[in-house]
């Protein structure tokens, strides 16, 4: 097996100096870099990664758990997530939870007997005890853990269930419903969304009906959600605002099998703005987020954590537009 030694001698060069070149510590000339890379591809030899990540206390691997990649907006995050991490010379670990409690604990568990840098939190199953005693740096998407320690990334929700309701009210809706996510958990921040809307629609007298639904995000979920809660009523209410475009889209299928017209007799407001709300037919009126920014924040104060900075604590609300589509 090769040997930093063996390049050491192929090059003429000391052990030391080709570990510095590969550690990228103290000054090397760009001509002694070159030979060292130059000699390792002539000898074929590739460092072992696993001895160096123990040498220097870095691994430069970072992971996020999401709930499903699947999903269009936690797929289009991860592929956000990675182009930063490439910028800053790291690689992604993906894991998905599948929204299960113990998926979710075996890859926590996983990843701390591992040398990675840091941990995107965006799967929610896990509570605030499970985070306590973790070795490495953790940032969180749109959940409070309740910890100091861990920085917090998300949309203005509040905002977004704001616009949307007033979209919907200036649009003369006079009944509206709202499709949300959990809501008893109240460390997750897209809570916010049902506030700013139930709070809007409350000063301005609409009449509002709320359905929660379970930590599921898939269209088939959300269509049989509606199918077995709302189908019956959808009659009575002439808009809605859906916690995210999934939903929005699986309202809108049922309502056209009840030959109620969108826009027309129902208007529809989604959250989210991905590629598949870029794409489906209609084109849904949205709350969009900006997921390279969200990406772009996360990996941001993760690598500053890690380098031993001390980012903002709390949670960092970012910006929220709405998107006019065909659906209102």
């Amino acid at each position: 097996m090769l040997t930093i030694k063996d390049v050491a001698r192929e090059a003429n060069l000391s052990p030391t100096t080709v570990s510095r070149v590969l550690n990228n510590r103290g000054y090397i000339s760009e001509k002694t870099r070159k030979l060292v890379y130059d000699t390792m591809e002539k000898l074929n030899y590739h460092p072992n990664k696993i001895a160096r990540s123990l040498q220097s206390n870095t691994s430069n691997l970072i992971a996020i758990i999401v709930p499903d990649s699947s999903n269009p907006f936690f797929s289009e995050l991860v592929a956000n997530v990675e182009r930063q991490c490439m910028k800053h010379n790291y690689r992604l670990i993906l894991c998905n939870s599948f929204d299960t409690y113990e998926k979710e604990s075996e890859y926590l568990q996983l990843l701390q007997e591992q040398n990675i840098d840091g941990l995107i939190a965006c799967s929610h199953i896990l509570d605030e005890n499970s985070y306590r005693n973790i070795s490495f740096p953790v940032v969180s998407f749109d959940k409070d853990y309740k910890n100091e320690s861990i920085p917090i990334i998300c949309s203005d929700n509040y905002l977004g269930g704001t616009i949307a309701a007033q979209h919907l009210y200036e649009k003369g809706c006079k009944r509206l419903l709202h499709i949300a996510g959990p809501l008893t958990d109240k460390s997750l921040l897209g809570h916010g969304r049902h506030l700013g809307f139930k709070n809007y629609c409350e000063k301005n007298g609409v009449e509002t009906v709320t359905y929660s639904t379970e930590n599921h995000f898939s269209v088939e979920y959300y269509r049989s959600f509606i199918l077995e809660n709302v189908r019956e009523n959808l009659s009575s209410f002439d808009g809605a605002f859906c916690s995210n475009d999934l939903i929005a889209f699986a309202l809108y299928q049922v309502l056209r099998e009840k030959n109620i017209s969108v826009p027309n007799d129902f208007k529809i407001v989604g959250f989210d703005h991905t590629v598949f709300t870029k794409t489906v037919i209609p084109k849904l009126t949205t709350v969009s987020q900006n997921i390279p920014l969200i990406a772009k924040c996360l990996v941001d104060t993760l690598l500053e954590m890690q380098n031993g900075g001390s980012p903002e604590r709390g949670v960092v609300k970012l910006d929220v537009r709405l998107v006019q589509g065909e659906t209102t």
